[in-house]
This record gives structure tokens, C-alpha cells and sequence, in this order.
């Protein structure tokens, strides 16, 4: 015979993120299998993700159109950013591609670009630079900004220079006469520098991948990037610190290569793609000196998947390897156990994207620290992972949202004039740089903000649910838009039912009807309960939400379920 009819309450559901790691029928509520363009808000709640707004408005390139197009697509591949003379500037490498019409890419243009901002119009404009030995190599450019210029380094490129206004080559332009390639008494090592993986740190520059080199660092002398390592006996510089590090017999696995350099507290980190090494002492003084750098520590069967995999968020510094997102200071810490594991809760799911991963360098990942968050990026899947660094969830692992259709390949943390935005290179053509705010989606065509729950049993899994009602308190702002409502039993939403989540108009000052004076208008944001009528019956109840994001925001804030508790099955 069938019980009375009871009330379940979900409060703040989805908050905790996603989890595929748990069983479903042990986890804490707040844990969901769903959580699409999400976010856990300021007062913790699950709610939609802000928008990739437009913020260029138009990239001004020069090409030539090629014979027999069919399309053309202008894609920003990577942005940077540097201080010259007080003023920060914003570099972007953009690329026109054009296809005949079977699909067939037939002529590459690649261009330097940088941000412009006049009249509250934001343009990406070209910048002219010398001819390089491969410039479609700037796709993966990686921009420094070092003591008042900013660096372009790509792969077999020679090091480009960007003072503001011009962009040279730096070690055979204006500053040739100060150049001290890197070279020995047997005659020249390197005759530039042309590697593609490198940091500014410690009033240095420290780059690898010199000639294809990866088992080498070049670092220069003291904040003079033109002077690099001199061997010569004679002439003798002993002013010159610029030197070199090789780390190929120090790879703990026996061999690797450095896909990335990050400094960090003092310390110097070389990433292989499956090990880590350790230098300190990197930020005083001579590093070749008897009291310099010196390598500390090894980790093997961890690395990092490229170059841009490496966030730097002050106290710590991020990174992805094959099994997720990690901590470096954990890892180290605590000799690559998986505390360190930032993604703990997803983290089958993760490995296997990135596994799947053809091409690893369209993976990166970025630090928005205004946002509290970090984000790990899928470009050529259009996907990506948001980590909330707030709080952790109650498994240690941190709270995880997953994101669709982002049309960017890389993110930049920007500030100016007491303002701080989060720029995205766009690979939607056209449209240069994105900004993560806000406001309409670029496109003016909505996104999908998804939640599901895990099953729930409700202490009884012996016992059929009859879910009668279920009631969403819903948080939304600015715009009215549509939702569905969905359950089922049987691990997927069998049923849903359409519904039109409302929201208040503007709050006006001194707005007033009839003549009468009022000082405010009504305020933006509606907590509003929407009740659905629910049908079926089953073991284990899911629970899901859905609804299109335009300008409007949208959260959960809770969630009522009223069910009969039926006979054991």
C-alpha cells in the first residue's frame, strides 16, 4: 500500500559540480551528472556562465584575396600582453585562411595585431614585422612582455620585438650592435634565438627550442635580452650572466623534452611531458655562478601536455597532465599523490578528452582571478572545464562545471585603467578578440544553461517513487526566457515540460506612474517558485533543468520534489 505523500528537498542543488568518479546513489545532493555553461555563483548557487560578448570590432588586415575562394575565416590563434613605458598593450596573432569549395585550404595569411581602443571602439590593427622563415608558426606564437618590450617567440623564428610602435627583429635590428649571440671558443652555438618555449623571469628571459633544440635553456644576460651566452675565453665579458642549461641527463624516466617554463617563488620549473624538474637559487645573482642555479628536486610520471597548460595563479601554479588539472605545490609537496588533483571528481572523464586529444597544443589552460576561476580549454572540441578555486568540494576534489561551444582558442587576464577583463581569441571568424562578460552572446543567438542531478533514491532504494510534483526556485535577471523542466527514473529524463522563467524590468531612479513621484523602479532580480505537475514511477529519481541564456543570467536555488513512496519493489 502506498505511503503518504512526501516532500523532498534538494537546497542548492548542483553547487558541489559535477562528480563521475562516485557512485551516484552515495553522493552528496549537491553533486549533479550535469552541468552545461555553469558556474557556482557568488551566493553558491548552480547558475549560467557569463557570455563570450563581442568586444573587437573589427580586425583590419591587408590581404590578398586567392583565386577561387569559397571561404574565408579569420581566426585570433594567441594573445599577450606586456608593460612599455607604463602603458599595456595587448599583441594578438591572427590568421586569414581561405578555402576553395571542397573544403581545401589554399592560401594562409598571418598577421601581428594589436589592440586598439579609441572612442570606446575596440579594433585588432595589423603591425607590420620582418619576414620570417615560417610565419605560419605564429598560430603558436608565445608573447612575453619583459623590461618595457614585448617578445614574440614561434618555432624556428627568430625572436621578434614589439617597442610600441614597431616590431623588429631583436637580435639583427636596431639593437645588432649589442648582440652577443649565444657562442664559445669553438665558434657559434646558436646564431639567434628562434625557440618557441619561453618565460620572462628574474630580469631574464629563459627560452628553449633554440634551433628545435628541447633539452636546452638559453637564458640572457641581466635585463639585457640582446647579450646571451658568451664561452669565449677571449674577449672575456665578465659582465655578461647570459648563459645556458642543459637537462638531458638529468630527466628522472631516463628521457623527455621541456614543453614548458614557468617561474615561480624563486624557483624555476621545467616541464617535460612527462616529468618535472626543479631548479632554485634562479633568481639571484649568476645562475652558472658556484652559488647559483641548481636543480632540487625531480618528478617523474607527471608532466605537462604543452606549453599553454601552465596557469601561474601567485600562491601556486596549475598545470595539465595526462590525468587532469594539478597543483604543482601539492605535487611536489607530496610527491604526485592525487591530493594534488584539482579535477579529482571528473577525472576519468577528463583523461579521456584529453587522451583524445589529437593535437595537444589546443589545450590550455588560464587563471581569471576576478571570476575565481580556472579554466581549461578544448578549442578544437569547443569545450571546456571550469574550475571554482573559492572552495574545494566535500571530496577535497575542487567544484567542476563544464562549458560548450567556446569559440576561443586562448584566454588573457587583462587589466587597465583599474579595470580588469578576460580577453578570449576568437576562432568564430571575424571577430577578433571576445570578452568573458555580461551582456548578449556575440552571436546574438543564445546558449543552453543544463542541469541533471545524480538518481536519487531517497534513503529507500528499495521502493517505487511516484514523483507527483517538483518545484524549482528559480533566481533570474533582465529578460524573460524559455525552460523545460525534466525527470525520469531510469537514468535519463523521460519526461519534460516547458515553462517561461520571468524576470523584473530594470530598476529606474525616479520613475513613477500616474503622475505620482516614486525614487525607484522595481529591482532586477525575481526568486520565483515554478510548479510542475510530474507523472511516472521507478526506483531512483533524476531531476534536470534546462533554459537559453541571451542577456538574461539564471540560477537554482532550490528544488522541491513531492513523491509517494510506493511498495518494496
Amino acid at each position: 500500500m502506498a505511503q503518504q505523500q512526501q516532500n523532498i528537498t534538494v537546497s542548492a542543488p548542483g553547487f558541489q559540480g559535477l562528480n563521475t568518479e562516485d557512485s551516484p546513489l552515495q553522493q552528496d545532493p549537491g553533486f549533479c551528472s550535469v552541468a552545461d555553461n555553469a558556474v557556482v555563483d557568488k551566493f553558491g548557487r548552480i547558475g549560467s556562465r557569463k557570455p563570450w560578448t563581442q568586444y573587437t570590432t573589427a580586425v583590419n588586415v591587408t590581404y590578398t584575396p586567392a583565386v577561387g575562394v569559397a571561404e574565408t575565416k579569420i581566426v585570433t590563434s594567441r594573445v599577450g600582453q606586456g608593460n612599455i613605458n607604463g602603458t599595456v598593450y595587448v599583441l594578438a596573432t591572427v590568421s586569414v585562411d581561405q578555402y576553395n569549395s571542397s573544403g581545401s585550404l589554399i592560401q594562409d595569411d598571418d598577421f601581428i595585431c594589436k589592440l586598439t581602443s579609441s572612442g570606446g571602439v575596440n579594433t585588432l590593427d595589423e603591425i607590420s614585422y620582418p619576414a620570417l622563415a615560417d610565419a605560419t608558426k605564429l598560430h603558436d606564437a608565445q608573447i612575453v612582455g619583459f623590461n618595457d618590450k614585448i617578445y614574440i617567440f614561434s618555432e624556428g623564428n627568430e625572436c621578434l620585438e614589439f617597442d610600441g610602435t614597431t616590431i623588429s627583429k631583436l637580435f639583427t635590428g636596431t639593437n645588432d650592435v649589442d648582440y652577443i649571440k649565444p657562442q664559445d671558443n669553438s665558434g657559434t652555438i646558436a646564431a639567434t634565438i628562434n625557440g618557441d618555449v619561453a618565460t620572462a623571469a628574474y630580469g631574464r628571459l629563459w627560452v628553449s627550442g633554440v634551433d628545435g633544440d628541447y633539452q636546452t635553456i638559453y637564458y640572457s644576460d641581466l635585463l639585457i635580452p640582446t647579450q646571451w651566452y658568451d664561452g669565449r675565453t677571449s674577449p672575456a665579458d665578465p659582465q655578461n650572466t647570459g648563459g645556458l642549461l642543459n637537462v638531458n641527463e638529468y630527466w628522472p624516466s631516463g628521457t623527455d623534452r621541456i614543453v614548458s617554463l614557468v617561474a615561480h617563488n624563486g624557483a624555476l620549473f621545467v616541464f617535460g611531458r612527462q616529468s618535472i624538474l626543479v631548479y632554485n637559487n634562479a633568481a639571484t645573482g649568476d645562475p652558472a655562478a658556484a652559488d647559483g642555479i641548481t636543480l632540487v628536486d625531480t618528478i617523474t610520471n607527471i608532466g605537462c601536455v604543452n606549453r599553454d597548460a601552465v596557469a601561474n595563479i601567485g600562491s601556486d601554479v596549475l598545470f595539465v597532465d595526462d590525468s587532469g588539472v594539478r597543483s604543482l605545490g601539492r605535487t611536489i609537496q607530496e610527491k604526485s599523490a592525487p591530493l594534488g588533483d584539482l579535477t579529482a571528481n571528473i577525472r576519468r572523464e577528463i583523461s579521456d578528452v584529453i587522451s583524445s586529444t589529437n593535437d595537444k597544443k589546443s589545450i590550455s589552460l588560464s587563471y581569471w582571478p576576478d571570476e575565481n576561476l580556472t579554466v581549461v580549454n578544448f578549442s578544437d572540441d569547443l569545450q571546456a572545464y571550469a574550475i571554482e578555486m573559492r572552495a574545494p568540494s566535500v571530496t577535497g576534489g575542487n567544484k567542476v562545471t563544464r562549458w560548450t561551444n567556446t569559440v576561443w582558442n586562448r584566454a588573457l587576464y587583462y587589466e587597465t585603467d583599474g579595470e580588469a577583463y578576460v580577453l578570449l581569441a576568437s576562432s568564430a571568424s571575424d571577430y577578433g578578440l571576445l570578452l568573458y562578460a555580461a551582456g548578449s552572446n556575440y552571436n546574438n543567438e543564445p546558449f543552453e544553461f543544463k542541469y541533471e542531478s545524480n538518481s536519487f533514491t531517497f534513503g529507500q532504494p528499495a521502493n517505487t517513487k511516484f514523483v507527483k510534483q517538483i518545484d524549482y526556485t528559480v533566481v533570474s535577471t533582465l529578460t524573460d526566457a524559455q525552460a523545460y523542466a525534466g525527470w525520469g527514473y531510469s537514468g535519463r529524463l523521460d519526461y519534460s515540460k516547458a515553462l517561461t522563467v520571468t524576470a523584473q524590468a530594470p530598476a529606474l531612479y525616479n520613475v513613477a506612474y500616474y503622475n505620482q513621484t516614486d525614487e525607484y523602479g522595481p529591482g532586477l532580480t525575481t526568486i520565483k517558485r515554478y510548479r510542475v505537475n510530474a507523472k511516472g514511477s521507478g526506483e531512483a529519481v533524476i531531476i534536470g533543468f534546462r533554459t537559453d541564456i541571451n542577456g538574461n543570467t539564471c540560477s537554482l536555488q532550490e528544488i522541491n520534489v513531492q513523491t509517494l513512496i510506493g511498495r518494496i519493489i
